[in-house]
């Protein structure tokens, strides 16, 4: 069997379009009006060739071949479709239409006459997740968390974007708060039942530098890196800009810039170099060009494959920033805001992708990924998972200037379906 590389660039092209910024690159908030048009485009296909489609509360959807029976084991595969604002045009969508174009294929095998019987293959579901960015509510995997459970009903509350705007009211507006506001059938109630999932699949571009440096077209992830998140509040005196002496000034913001750059020494120290702190968000308060800034509140990550040190670095860090507001004779508040494992994939599922990839003559790289992923949360949960790389080029992701070779791209959805077709012939144990 072979995918249709020209159906999954079109379809990609064409999602691309579905944007709040156009020319800017690509923004799409999960339960905003292009995210809409994007899984309404994608439910469309799959009704086109009689798939299943289920939706619950959150947004996940969760779209089955034709050919599924009851009770069977399923192997998941999908990814997203929200981005950041102005970002890519491949993280996510990527793996959605990928996994579109695997069942689009096996839909036309199974739906022959020679193949259809066969009662020990395993079903085939799409997932879509939603909120995976964490662009409205800073929360990443969001959907993924209610779909295994991490996340619960006080969660539809707590979660709110920069306005105060709760979950809830998103999920009302967008008509996915009740089953009166939507035509797909809801798996009700999350979390899902996840007994029946033999594997997990998420293809994604590798958002980092090392494959397109090294020249090497597939990435084969064992683990993927934990993060730890910290709110910021520096609190110091505002006041006239023009008319308070510089010795007389409790600047947060001079502050923040200070603890901003020490968390970066910090982690520069690292000598294995793997390790990463970003400083994403911040804001200021007037936030005004004519007055000293009384508050900065930021946040502040701290991202590894190992949770020891994620751990030792973030409270390292935090230790700083105290330590330079009490010498800037401000005040320094810090938060937990989110946090996720470090987590090691399925070895089982690895070795597939490998012999897979090898049998195909693709050259291929074991490796982490520095970026957390819906796919982890599955493994979290204990659904053997399996994660697969294309070159990002340049290493550019999360910006307009995202992009991947077209011929890495197919090369990557036809392994995705070869490693489908392996494990519904020989289905993995779950642990």
């Amino acid at each position: 069997m072979i995918i249709d590389g020209k159906r999954l660039i079109s379809n990609l092209v064409r999602l691309r379009k579905l944007t709040d910024t156009p020319g800017a690159g690509v923004t799409r908030f999960s339960y905003g009006e292009q995210d809409a048009k994007a899984r309404q485009f994608l439910v469309d296909r799959a009704r086109e060739m009689g798939c299943t489609v289920r939706a619950d509360r959150v947004g996940n959807l969760r779209i089955g071949l034709p050919s599924n029976r009851p009770g069977r084991p399923v192997i998941l595969c999908g990814s997203h479709i929200d981005t950041v604002r102005n970002g890519g045009w491949l993280d996510g969508i990527y793996g959605v239409c990928s996994a579109l174009e695997v069942l689009e294929t096996l839909a036309a095998r199974d739906g022959n006459e020679t193949a259809g019987g066969d009662d020990g293959l395993l079903n085939v579901d799409m997932v879509i997740f939603a909120e995976e960015e964490g662009s409205n509510f800073g929360s990443t995997m969001t959907g993924s968390k209610f779909l295994t459970g991490k996340y619960g009903e006080e969660d539809l509350d707590r979660l709110t974007d920069d306005h105060g705007s709760a979950m809830r009211k998103y999920l009302e507006r967008a008509g996915l708060g009740t089953e009166g506001g939507t035509d797909h059938q809801f798996l009700d109630p999350v979390p899902w039942d996840l007994s029946q999932a033999a594997a997990m699949l998420e293809l994604h571009i590798e958002q980092g530098p090392v494959l397109d440096r090294a020249g090497i077209p597939i990435g084969i992830v064992d683990a993927i890196f934990g993060m730890r998140v910290l709110e910021v509040t520096l609190t110091g005196v505002g006041n006239h800009a023009g008319a308070t002496p510089m010795d007389e000034r409790f600047d947060a913001m001079t502050a923040a810039a200070e603890c901003i750059l020490a968390a970066e020494a910090t982690v520069a120290a690292d000598p294995e170099k793997r390790t990463v702190v970003t400083i994403g968000k911040i804001e200021a308060l007037p936030n005004c060009s004519n007055v000293i800034p009384e508050t900065v509140r930021f946040t502040m990550e701290v991202r590894n494959r190992d949770k020891g040190k994620i751990d030792g670095y973030t409270e390292r860090i935090a230790h700083g920033f105290r330590q330079i507001a009490m010498d800037r004779g401000i005040s320094c508040q810090i938060r937990d805001h989110s946090s996720s494992e470090p987590l090691p994939l399925d070895e089982g599922i690895g070795e597939v992708i490998r012999q897979t990839a090898e049998r195909a003559g693709i050259p291929y790289r074991v490796m982490d990924s520095g970026a957390v992923h819906d796919a982890c949360m599955l493994a979290e949960a204990g659904v053997p998972t399996g994660m697969i790389f294309v070159p990002s080029i340049d290493g550019r992701s999360h910006v307009p200037q995202e992009d991947t070779k077209e011929e890495d791209l197919i090369r990557g959805a036809k392994l995705l379906l070869e490693t489908v077709e392996q494990l519904r012939a020989h289905p993995p144990q779950r642990r």
